[in-house]
């Protein structure tokens, strides 16, 4: 099992804006945010990352890009949430091909079934709290990849995302989310396994690692990977 590593050697950027309609309120820190959106609450996320990937398919040496991932979700009640992502690349062929847009979700960073064209497939999902204790959260997660780019197909997602509220300064969000692309001639499995820590350095800014294992097509024949990155929001 080879185990190719990706650095991103550019923080990740995010804004986050939360529309509540019956009050006017600020959001709470980040590390006492709950999994799921407060009911009727909607928050729109703009990401933007930049990947270098080395070493890169050949002629290649090394390659880097930038891309933006934008996001919409809304709270339909206090425990379930309803999303839609998508993600725009910018530069040539190669350099679309690093997704650059899986750098800039800081949130969430489940990508999968997209390729390499300026706009990524759109991506619907569900997502609902099953458990809520003032320091440990579990979610339950469905998503819906379409496939609009050329040359990928569709994907579904199931995820159970944790986070762990540790006193007011610091927050563990880790999960396990297994994707399945239905690729042709037979679909394949994923099983990726993040790990972000994130201090709470002030009221508006939070930052930290972000890391994780990802086991791509699982028995057929399998590859590990590993990512390294650092967040701020």
């Amino acid at each position: 099992m080879r185990l190719p590593v990706r650095w991103v050697p550019l923080a990740l950027v995010a804004l986050l804006a939360t529309v509540a309609p019956s009050r006017a309120a600020a959001a709470p820190p980040w590390v006492d945010r709950h999994l799921t959106l407060p009911g009727g609450d909607w928050a729109f996320d703009f990401g933007l990352g930049v990947s270098h990937i080395q070493p890169a398919p050949p002629p290649y040496a090394d390659l880097s890009g930038v891309g933006m991932n934008a996001e919409m979700a809304v709270g339909l009640t206090s425990r379930v949430e309803l999303g839609v992502r998508t993600g725009l690349r910018f530069g040539d062929l190669a350099a679309r091909s690093t997704q650059g847009d899986f750098y800039g979700r800081l949130f969430d960073r489940q990508t999968f079934a997209t390729g390499a064209d300026p706009v990524a497939n759109p991506e619907v999902r569900v997502l609902g709290a099953i458990v809520r204790e003032p320091i440990v959260e579990l979610g339950l997660e469905g998503r819906v990849v379409l496939p609009f780019e050329q040359g990928t197909s569709a994907g579904v997602l199931f995820g159970l995302p944790f986070a762990f509220h540790l006193g007011d300064r610091v927050r563990l969000d880790l999960g396990v989310y297994v994707p399945i692309v239905f690729s042709r001639p037979d679909a394949f499995t994923d099983l990726a396994v993040p790990v972000d820590v994130w201090i709470q350095a002030t009221r508006r800014f939070w930052l930290g690692p972000m890391t994780g294992v990802r086991v791509v097509h699982i028995g057929n024949p399998g590859e590990g990977q590993v990512s390294l990155g650092f967040g701020l929001g």
